[in-house]
């Protein structure tokens, strides 16, 4: 399958936007989401936004601006948390430099055609020391895509939709961009290596042995040199 285009991927998740909260791993977003919150400072700006979950808790002591390049994305921020959502590509985002003290995405570099441009244009918006804040769906995952692709064959429900993802990031190839556009990184991990939420105490336990090279989940936090 050919991975479709960034202008392609807003019409597919266009159509899942309305129902996107309900088909999401709350147990996943609230892991990375701490992560972000615990990480972030200053003017936050939050690319790829979906429809918001990260800004929701980042906007209780951040000001913080959402882009999504899917319109129905953006509508959905907008009616859920009220604060400035724009609709764009992540690799060319419309803020002047040095306009953002954090940018972040959670699960949004994989699915884009040049994400090499999207890190540049981060650098390019953040100020002096600022940081850069990423999420990315591990290649491990694709174990558990093929698992729900046919769960949602037997019509299985909360089953995050086809968005037509076959390959994800390996944490050396994301380590290799983000270290090519000039970022330092200051920490990275790998988290979640059973995605289920009762299982969160064994999870942690495991995120600090080898087994947490099979974690769902990398995480990134560098710095803008």
């Amino acid at each position: 399958m050919t991975k479709p285009s960034n202008s392609e991927f807003a019409v597919i998740f266009d159509t899942s936007a309305s129902k996107y909260d309900g088909i999401s791993n709350a147990y996943a977003v609230s892991r990375r989401r701490d992560f972000f919150v615990s990480q972030a400072k200053g003017d936050c700006l939050e690319v790829g936004a979906g429809t918001g979950e990260m800004s929701r808790e980042l906007m209780k002591s951040h000001h913080v601006v959402a882009t999504d390049i899917s319109p129905g994305m953006v509508i959905e921020i907008k009616k859920k948390l009220g604060i400035e959502a724009i609709v764009c590509d992540a690799e060319r985002l419309p803020f002047p430099d040095g306009s953002f003290d954090t940018v972040l995405g959670a699960e949004m570099i994989y699915y884009l055609n040049n994400p090499e441009s999207f890190l540049t244009e981060a650098y390019r918006v953040l100020r002096p020391g600022g940081r850069l804040l990423l999420s990315s769906a591990n290649n491990t995952t694709k174990i558990y895509d093929r698992i729900r692709a046919l769960f949602r064959k037997f019509g299985l429900g909360h089953m995050y939709f086809d968005d037509k993802i076959r390959e994800f990031m390996t944490l050396s190839r994301l380590k290799e961009i983000i270290e090519s556009a000039n970022f330092k990184i200051s920490d990275e991990r790998k988290i979640i290596p059973l995605p289920f939420a009762f299982l969160d105490s064994i999870n942690r336990m495991l995120e600090r042995t080898p087994f947490k090279h099979f974690g769902i989940f990398i995480l990134v936090h560098a710095e803008k040199l």
